[in-house]
């Protein structure tokens, strides 16, 4: 398909440090993660891709539309801060919500810091979406709402139907990384998600 991403078409982008299972392992249960097998195998394979580094595209084909840039997919111990997910969970700000982390985590990040997060709890586990961390709920407003913190069915209808802030862009980190486009716009090499997202 055109401007599809194919990692092969690409070896200017950047490169990380393999990272061993044991390493993924303990990160994962140091914050409760359970990793779904495709972003796994995504991890042993690159570890990571800050698609910065890409240096040539074609325009967008005629027929293709894009929901939103992508710049990072995170890694583990990638020695890049934008990218690395031990150094982003350290990082004060909305990810240190325990509420989030109870049911999703982030595999990429976007455009001014809004994370693309795969769910691990719940019937929509192994779902990517795309969080706009400008709208999150304020603390305290799931409860005023009834909202019952223990189920991550209920926190996320609220998050996608009431908050409006999660928005769901594929099926897996798979479908994620198959919907991945790579294009030129205006002398700029931009990476986005292809419609229909889901």
């Amino acid at each position: 398909m055109a401007n599809e991403f194919r990692f092969e078409d690409h070896p200017d982008t950047t490169k990380f440090k393999k990272v061993e299972h044991e390493a993924i392992s303990a990160l994962a249960a140091e914050h409760g993660l359970e990793f779904s097998t495709d972003y796994l195998t995504f991890l042993k394979a690159h570890n990571g891709v800050n698609f910065d580094g890409l240096s040539t595209a074609a325009p967008l084909a005629p027929g293709i539309e894009t929901f939103d840039e992508i710049w990072y997919l995170f890694g583990v111990d990638t020695g890049f801060e934008y990218n690395d997910l031990r150094v982003y969970f350290g990082i004060d700000g909305f990810w240190t919500n325990p509420l989030l982390r109870a049911f999703a985590y982030p595999v990429g990040e976007g455009p001014g810091g809004d994370p693309i997060v795969q769910i691990f709890k719940g019937s929509a586990k192994g779902k990517i979406y795309f969080v706009d961390h400008e709208v999150l709920p304020f603390d305290g407003e799931l409860e005023d709402a009834g909202i019952d913190l223990e189920n991550p069915d209920e926190v996320l209808a609220f998050m996608v139907d009431v908050q409006g802030c999660f928005n769901e862009v594929a099926k897996s980190f798979s479908d994620l990384v198959n919907k991945l486009v790579v294009y030129d716009e205006d002398g700029r090499t931009q990476i986005g998600i292809r419609r229909p997202l889901a």
